[in-house]
Parts: C-alpha cells; sequence; structure tokens
C-alpha cells in the first residue's frame, strides 16, 4: 500500500498546467538530436556474419575472418504487421527518419500474422490462400523499403514464424478435437507437426528468395519462431490444454521413436503428460531431453532453409532465452546467436486480450523496481555467441518510460552485448501521428527526444565494456531448471540454486558457461551493503535509492527518483512543483570528453499524455482501473462513458509533455555557455537568459523549463 500511496500522490502531481504542448518533426529533424552521422550506405563489404562470438563484417575482401573483417554492434527498432510495407512514397522517409535517431537495424515482424484477403491492403507477406501464399504487392514494397534502408546504413533481421495460425480446411493439416481452433499462432504445434514444419521451410525459402536476399548486404540475421519452444510449452503447462487429438498422437509416436534410438528394443513409454509431480527424476529428464531434440531437430531443418536462401554466413536465431530457459542452450546448439525479450510494464487485460478500451498497467518503473528484467537478461547471455535483445519496452502512458533505452543503452554496452531493438517503431502505415500510441516509439515524444543520444551510447564505444564473469551452468543444473519450470526466470533460478546475487551483473558482464565445471565465481555471490558501480567505473545503481547514474567521460545522466542526483560532472536538483522522477541525459556531439566539449547535447523529456477531446483540449488523465487501488489507466475518452479505459491506441490530439522544472550543474571548463532550446525539429529557439545560466565556480548552473522559459526537452549547450 505505501508503493501504491506513492503512486497515486506522484500521477496526481501531473496538473495540467505542468504540461506543454510539443511533437517531435522526424522528417524535419536537424542539428543537435540529429545522429544521421553514425550510420553510412551499405555495400557488400557490410555483410554480416558470426566471428569470435560476435557479429563482424566481412570487409572490402569480402572474406570472412581476415584482418578486414569489422565489429558491429546494432542498435533497432521492430516493425510490425503493415508497418514492414510502407507504400512507395513513404519508405525513403521512413528510413531516412531511423537514421536520424541513430537506428542501424530494423526487425521484420507478424509479417505473416494477418494474411491479406485483399493483397492491396499490405499488412501481411502472405495471402489468404493455401500458405504460404506470398502477397506480390507486400513483396514489392519490402524489397523497395529494403533498398530504401540499405542506403541509409540500416540491415534488417527478418522473422519467420511470428504469428501465422495454420487452417486445417486450407493448408491440409489436421482439426483439432471437438471443433476446437488451433492454438494461437499455432503455437506449439508447428514446431514438431511434420507438414506444418515442412510448409515453413518451403515459406523460408520462398519468402527469402522472393526478397531477393541472396548475398545482399542489408539481411543481417533471421529470426526463426517468436516467443514459443516445446520446452517452453511443457513448463507453462500448455501440453494438456493445446496438444490434442491428431497432434497428441503425433508426439507420442516421436516419442515412442526417441525412446527406440536411445534404447532400441527397450519398453517404450506413448504419455505425454503426468510429469507435473512423482515422477522419477531421470524419466522426466529423458522426456525434457527429448522436447529438447524435438525443438532441435525443427530448428535445425528451418537453419537450412535459410542457408539454401541466403547463403551460409547469414546468423540464425530460434527462439527466445526467456521462453524456454536454460535448456534453450541444448535446443539451440545448431544456431548462431542467442535472443531474449523483455518489457516494463506490460499492459494487463483483465477480460479480452488486446482490448484498446479495457486495459491496465502498474506504472512502475525499471530503475525503480531493481533492474530485475536487465539482471534477468544478463544471466541469460551464452559465452561464445552474440547476444541481442530484440524486443523491449515501458509502454505509453507509463510515466517513466524515458528511463528505459538510455540506461539500457548503457547497461547492454556494458555487457558488451551485440544489439538492442526497441518495440516497436510502428506497427501501421500511418506514419504521422500527432500523439502516442500504444507501443509505437514513432508518436511517442516521452522517448523520442533522448532515444538517438542512447543509440550513440551503444554503438560509439563511448560505454566501455567491463570484464565478463562467467556462470557454470552444467547439463544437470539445465535440466533441474527444466524440472522445476523455471523457464525464462533464470537470475531467479540461479540465485536459489547457486547462490549468486543478481545485482553483481551490474559490476560485471556475465555470461553463462555451458557445461562448465567450475566453482561459482566469488565475485557473483558478493552482496553489496548499497549501491553497485560498475567495473569500469562508468555508471552506478543504487537499488534503495532508486537511482541509475551514469558517469563516463562524453556522458552523464540521473534517471530515477529524488529531489537530488549527482553523476560526475552532473548534478540535478528538482524544482519544488516537479515530480520526484527525473531522466536527465548530457552528452558530448564533439568526441572530447564533457568537461572540455564544445558542443553538448542535454535531454529532460517528462511524460506524455494525449488529450481529452474538451473545449479546449486538455491533457488525459491516468486514472485509477476502476474498483482498483494499484492499477493504472487512462480515464475514459468522450463518447466511451461505458468502457473502463480511455484508449491505449491512436486518440486524439494534441500531445502534451511534462514540464520537469530543474536545476541543471554542469563541470565544464568553458568562459562561457550558450543554452539554446530546440524545437521540435531540433532548430535552435532563442538561448536562455543570463539569469537561468549562471557561471559559478563548481560549473554552470541552468534553471531549466522554468515559468516564462519556452518550455522544451532537449537543449543544445554550446560552450565559449
Amino acid at each position: 500500500m505505501r508503493y501504491a500511496a506513492f503512486l497515486l500522490v506522484a500521477v496526481s502531481a501531473l496538473c495540467q498546467d505542468r504540461f506543454y504542448r510539443f511533437q517531435v518533426n522526424q522528417d524535419g529533424l536537424s542539428g543537435a538530436p540529429d545522429f544521421s552521422s553514425l550510420n553510412r550506405p551499405l555495400t557488400p563489404a557490410d555483410q554480416v556474419f558470426v566471428r569470435d562470438g560476435r557479429f563482424f563484417t566481412v570487409g572490402p575482401d569480402l572474406r570472412p575472418n581476415t584482418a578486414d573483417d569489422r565489429r558491429l554492434r546494432l542498435f533497432g527498432v521492430n516493425l510490425a504487421f503493415g508497418a514492414n510495407f510502407p507504400a512507395p512514397a513513404d519508405a525513403a522517409r521512413v528510413a531516412k527518419r531511423l537514421r536520424k535517431l541513430g537506428v542501424n537495424l530494423v526487425r521484420l515482424h507478424h509479417m505473416d500474422t494477418s494474411p491479406d484477403k485483399d493483397p492491396a491492403t499490405a499488412r501481411s507477406i502472405l495471402t489468404q490462400g493455401p500458405y504460404p501464399s506470398l502477397n506480390p504487392v507486400s513483396t514489392d514494397r519490402l524489397r523497395r523499403f529494403l533498398d530504401a534502408l540499405k542506403s541509409e546504413g540500416i540491415y534488417c533481421n527478418v522473422n519467420l514464424h511470428v504469428g501465422y495460425a495454420f487452417r486445417p480446411e486450407v493448408d491440409q493439416v489436421p482439426a483439432m478435437p471437438d471443433g476446437k481452433p488451433i492454438p494461437t499462432h499455432s503455437k506449439p504445434l508447428h514446431i514438431f507437426h511434420p507438414r506444418m514444419v515442412e510448409l515453413q521451410t518451403v515459406f523460408t525459402e520462398r519468402v527469402l528468395t522472393a526478397l531477393k536476399l541472396k548475398g545482399d548486404p542489408v539481411l543481417a540475421m533471421v529470426e526463426i519462431n517468436n516467443e514459443t519452444a516445446l520446452i517452453d510449452a511443457w513448463q507453462k503447462g500448455h501440453f494438456e490444454t493445446l496438444v490434442l487429438g491428431e497432434y497428441r498422437a503425433e508426439l507420442e509416436r516421436q516419442w515412442k521413436a526417441y525412446q527406440e534410438r536411445k534404447a532400441p528394443g527397450g519398453a517404450n513409454d506413448g504419455a505425454l503428460v503426468g510429469f507435473k509431480s512423482g515422477a522419477p527424476e531421470a524419466r522426466v529428464n529423458e522426456f525434457l531431453l527429448f522436447l529438447v531434440d524435438r525443438d532441435r531437430d525443427y530448428l535445425r531443418r528451418m537453419r537450412d532453409a535459410v542457408h539454401r536462401s541466403t547463403g551460409p554466413l547469414v546468423p540464425v536465431a530460434g527462439t527466445q532465452m526467456n521462453f524456454g530457459g536454460l535448456l534453450t542452450l541444448d535446443s539451440h546448439d545448431v544456431l548462431d546467436y542467442q535472443d531474449s525479450h523483455f518489457y516494463i510494464d506490460h499492459y494487463n487485460f483483465p477480460n479480452r486480450r488486446w482490448d484498446s478500451r479495457d486495459w491496465r498497467i502498474r506504472n512502475s518503473s525499471s530503475v525503480g523496481s531493481g533492474l530485475a528484467s536487465f539482471l534477468n537478461l544478463a544471466f541469460s547471455r551464452l559465452a561464445g555467441q552474440p547476444y541481442t535483445v530484440s524486443e523491449y519496452n515501458q509502454a505509453f502512458p507509463n510515466t517513466h518510460g524515458a528511463e528505459i533505452d538510455p540506461t539500457l543503452a548503457v547497461f547492454a554496452a556494458f555487457q558488451d552485448w551485440d544489439s538492442v531493438m526497441h518495440f516497436a517503431y510502428e506497427h501501421s502505415q500511418n506514419w504521422d501521428l500527432e500523439v502516442p500510441s500504444g507501443f509505437n516509439l514513432a508518436s511517442d515524444w516521452n522517448k523520442l527526444p533522448s532515444f538517438g543520444q542512447a543509440a550513440w551510447l551503444f554503438r560509439s564505444g563511448a560505454i566501455r565494456a567491463g570484464k565478463p564473469v562467467d556462470v557454470p551452468v552444467p547439463a544437470g543444473l539445465r535440466l533441474r531448471a527444466g524440472r522445476e519450470r523455471a523457464g525464462g526466470r533464470i537470475a531467479p533460478f540461479l540465485e536459489q540454486a547457486l547462490g549468486i546475487d543478481p545485482l553483481s551483473a551490474v559490476t560485471h558482464p556475465v555470461r553463462l558457461a555451458k557445461d562448465s565445471s567450475a566453482a561459482v565465481p566469488e565475485a557473483l555471490k558478493t552482496r553489496a551493503p548499497a549501491g553497485r558501480r560498475s567495473s569500469t567505473e562508468e555508471f552506478t545503481y543504487h537499488p534503495e535509492g532508486r537511482l541509475f547514474l551514469l558517469h563516463a567521460p562524453q556522458a552523464a545522466g540521473v534517471f530515477g527518483f529524488g529531489r537530488r542526483a549527482e553523476a560526475g560532472p552532473l548534478r540535478v536538483e528538482l524544482a519544488a512543483a516537479a515530480r520526484d522522477f527525473a531522466t536527465v541525459l548530457v552528452t558530448s556531439l564533439d568526441g572530447r570528453p564533457l568537461a572540455d566539449s564544445r558542443r553538448l547535447l542535454l535531454t529532460v523529456p517528462g511524460c506524455v499524455l494525449r488529450s481529452y477531446e474538451s473545449d479546449p483540449p486538455r491533457p488525459l488523465k491516468l486514472v485509477n482501473y476502476p474498483g482498483t487501488t494499484d492499477w493504472w489507466t487512462l480515464e475514459r475518452d468522450k463518447g466511451f462513458e461505458d468502457r473502463p479505459s480511455g484508449t491505449n491506441g491512436p486518440g486524439a490530439p494534441p500531445a502534451w509533455m511534462e514540464r520537469v522544472e530543474c536545476f541543471v550543474t554542469l563541470a565544464l571548463k568553458a568562459k562561457g555557455l550558450d543554452v539554446f532550446p530546440l524545437d521540435g525539429a531540433g532548430k535552435r529557439l532563442a538561448a536562455l537568459p543570463g539569469e537561468h545560466v549562471q557561471r559559478r565556480p563548481d560549473g554552470f548552473r541552468l534553471h531549466l523549463q522554468a515559468e516564462g522559459q519556452t518550455p522544451a526537452p532537449w537543449y543544445e549547450l554550446v560552450a565559449q
């Protein structure tokens, strides 16, 4: 109740007079927030492959594993559904937008989920003909878009099976018994049913060939299967409800064949269920290894289809570590890299899934809740392979959402991960929304001001990687995690099984050492009484103070709660009118350390709300979900008073940004400092007056977003 009471105070503090109208002009963006310089057009030398457990490019000699290979990090966004197929008039401008944000990877997601009845709709790579019938309009649009991305230095990540649900009457696969529908997205039937697997290999070859991706450097990687595995379905207890009828019989046949291969002539047990409790440990282990074998066989067949269509160098992943847990290391040992997903405060739908007018959130903070998701990601990384996070978000209208991109960029760079991908840039072909909508970054003015800085932090080397510490995870431990149904809760399982402290990942990069028999390093068991500092001395996390502090040579930031905080050369004091939370980030724009920099970008975004349709319009309120005190939603929209929530999708403009009045002190060596608020296109407005930029012995003290100023979430600082 104390936390709920705190949230009530914090959200109630978002009074209407603390907001100002703001949106980013992405097509016109220039100046300090434009990070286009991170990219250059892709050429054959930029083809991606895996070397030494990392992503590399082949270099000018066009041969892998030679002296001119170059290490590559990828900072990306997702596109979903129709957004994968922009109209020809939009393809180039969307690609240019993404380049300005520092993006060099686009994950093509949910292309298969909603086959088009009318190909001209172009919401899917498929039509409603027998799977896999490709949509020629979508295919042509996507190929044009890939060319636009390539010219802006942006790679693509192709997802294969994401959301397609097989149709028995059309695709000639067995129907479910008793008239039941095929499970959502066909999961997990599509992993083991022979015809479904065969059709997916046909889809793979057909779509990659139609997009002309063989030898094209725009293709960075391929993901086989989104968010599911047989080992995951069993751990979640889904077999009893989803593997039924002819599908149950088919899996039983494969189980018997597996037993015969392992022990020819031995007794076979056709039972697929009954391992909830009481079964001998050895028997459960055998069944788990069978599921691993089935997952591996599916992934191998799909990988081979990818390589037949693209060539052998293209990196291939299976599903995510958090959809299977430690046994994923066994099922995926035929693939090239590992992947994970996470969300902070994902929408909860108490009645009907994805009901945009009946949803709720906790309004929680990643920094304020112990960085649990970050730590779990860290303890999910396998030594010796690239590691990516292909989905993450802290979606609208979470009032702490501005923290997610810069803090993850810092943490991921320190951990030396290979790619992170925000979910999502857009779900539709409406590229010009004026207000936040769901997971979409394209109109989330809360996140966009510091997104380019986050890309720079991750890609530029401004944040140094630490020296990794390995966690031994022998086969017996991996099987134990499966038996105990730990699933994607890897860090909590390792804490309980090995005594590791998850917060040790703040101090050290960590990796899973498969089949290692080494002792657990003491560095992972030591529990500090207070904050944790990275081994590179570039950031500190205070779980009790709920503060993440960045203090690297070219960047400083304060993310989290409290009225005052200091991070290296940066000191932040919130004004009396401000909420007890802020994200303040300053980065050098000229490659010099902050103290010597002549040009800097400082961002102070507040939370963003859309409007209630009143005259005049006002910010929509965040309110308690009906009947609760610890769940939050948007107040009902006009005309929808009978629904529990205002829509979390597109709504009424204009957008309103919270004013975060604060005093920022920067220890700069300059004799003078001009501070320019920037408009939505990144252009300079009138410099702040002298009384708001004071020279002091400890640096320059800036009064930002004060009464009488033109409020802005970003500022260009020019030293004299």
